[in-house]
């Protein structure tokens, strides 16, 4: 009786296993599922780019002028790290001292724009901490001072040459639609930039070890005496809590007046690549006062909300694919007088790029020659994509463009696989084939028909003229013919006896 209830449960589990492979199934296919789009509905200006690449994931508004904000301080941090390097000094044992300037210039302490530090002229701080400060804290006061002393100290100004310096920096990356007012990010007419050279500019102070390192914490010790806690809230909750992401490595947060244009920027690394993310003119951070104490959060569709969509779906959608390697043969080419006929045309270089993770992915590649160096010829009729020898390996014959579903990926240089060396006779030969059937040749033999149709011409001419005037002749001759003689007057007769001539 035992063995047969244990022969009936097994039936009806291996019914239930059974009947749930569909679900299995089901799920199976919902997890491999790749989502086309982070589905970012706040209409935040927001971009993914993967700087290995040069690759724009996702961009919305991505080319829209807005203003800098806190991306102004990322680039005033990487001026000072370059003036410290170009004299071989380091942030730690740099000293600054606040200047009034300074704190004239890091705006209203009543604004909810201007972070502060509350740092006072006269005091001192190494480098190191102020740029942590600026990083961290996202505070005007600390940056202003590195500006300021910076200016005077190392160009020979004031903040007005550091300013400038900036702007030389973000030209110098290549910007052409970013320019800087002040050292802070205030708000300013004069100040402007893109959520695209926002990324780029991110992308430049990836470079910068040291600064990511002080950006990419939770908070920092301040001169040795105080704690300040990092105000961009995927790395650290002493505020606000809910958005942490451990995937996220720095870089600063912060917002441009009280009615928002928040703006967060962050980097994340998956396997070996680097990914910098932007989120731009979204809504600013609420603050409270409840129980006495001072509350702060965000609405519906912040920065923080979308940045998180940003950085699961570039982790989760894309995958590393290889395009093309050095011996992707993508065109052929006829080579003209060389010891070989044919040369192989294949990439400069192994072409990687991320692309969505869905199947049937198609790659596409599209040749397009230097028409300075590939010319057509005709070969037995046909007509031929050819160069001239000597060809190097490695020489540029063109570029190539990359496409995966209709959407260009990359383009580089087409280039000869092989060297062709020249064939002597062949090119002697070519050289007289040339130069019989070539322009000179063409242009002699046209100059010559031309005298001889001008020589044949006017002896056509002249003999017209011959018979015209032939038969003109033989026509007069006719007339002279047909008059009648005239009567010749016959002398009068002489008396010759008288040998007198009569008178008439």
């Amino acid at each position: 009786m035992k063995s047969m209830r244990k022969i009936a449960l097994l039936i009806v589990f291996i019914m239930l296993f059974v009947s749930a492979l569909p679900l299995f199934t089901a799920a199976e296919e919902i997890s491999n599922t790749v989502e086309l789009t982070p589905n970012i509905t706040s209409g935040n200006a927001a971009v993914a780019y993967c700087v290995d690449d040069d690759q724009f994931l996702y961009s919305d508004r991505i080319d829209e002028k807005v203003a800098p904000t806190v991306a102004t301080k990322l680039v005033a941090c990487m001026v000072a790290s370059d003036i410290l390097k170009e004299r071989g000094l380091n942030s730690a044992d740099t000293q600054v001292t606040v200047t009034n300037t300074a704190i004239d210039n890091a705006g209203d302490i009543a604004d909810v724009r201007v972070p502060m530090m509350g740092l006072k002229a006269g005091d001192t701080y190494s480098a190191k901490d102020l740029l942590a400060a600026t990083l961290v804290a996202c505070a005007n006061d600390a940056v202003a001072s590195i500006a300021c002393y910076f200016g005077e100290r190392y160009l020979g100004g004031n903040i007005n040459e550091f300013v400038e310096k900036m702007n030389e920096k973000v030209q110098d990356l290549g910007l052409t639609q970013t320019k800087f007012a002040n050292p802070t990010g205030l708000d300013s007419p004069s100040q402007y930039t893109t959520p695209r050279e926002v990324a780029l500019i991110a992308s430049a102070f990836y470079q910068y070890d040291e600064l990511v390192k002080l950006c990419n914490v939770e908070s920092h010790f301040f001169n040795g005496s105080s704690t300040i806690r990092n105000k961009n809230f995927l790395k650290s909750n002493y505020y606000v809590d809910g958005f942490l992401n451990k995937d996220a490595i720095g870089m600063i947060a912060g917002q441009l007046d009280k009615s928002g244009n928040y703006c967060l920027i962050t980097a994340s690394q998956k396997e070996g690549r680097t990914y910098i993310f932007v989120v731009m003119c979204a809504e600013g951070m609420i603050v409270e006062r409840i129980d006495d104490k001072t509350h702060y959060s965000f609405g519906e569709g912040n920065a923080y909300v979308d940045m998180n969509k940003l950085i699961k779906w570039t982790r989760e959608s894309f995958k590393l694919l290889t395009i093309a390697t050095v011996d992707t043969i993508v065109g052929e080419l006829r080579v003209n007088a060389g010891h070989s006929s044919h040369v192989m045309v294949v990439p400069c270089e192994k072409v990687e790029k991320l692309v969505l993770d869905v199947e049937g992915g198609n790659v596409e590649s599209k040749l397009i020659y230097d028409e300075s160096v590939v010319y057509k010829k005709d070969f037995n009729g046909s007509e031929y994509d050819t160069i001239d020898a000597p060809v190097t390996a490695g020489q540029k014959v063109g570029t190539i463009v990359f496409t995966y579903n209709g959407a260009e990926l990359a383009r580089v240089d087409a280039v000869a696989k092989d060297g062709i060396s020249s064939d002597g006779l062949k090119a002697s030969l070519e050289k007289i084939k040339g130069f019989l059937f070539g322009k000179t040749v063409k242009a002699i033999i046209y100059v010559v028909l031309g005298i001889v149709v001008l020589w044949l011409v006017f002896s056509v001419v002249m003999a017209v003229v011959r018979f015209v005037n032939r038969f003109q002749d033989n026509k007069k001759g006719q007339s002279k013919n047909k008059q009648p003689k005239k009567e010749k007057k016959k002398p009068k007769k002489i008396d010759e006896k008288t040998n007198t001539r009569e008178i008439p």
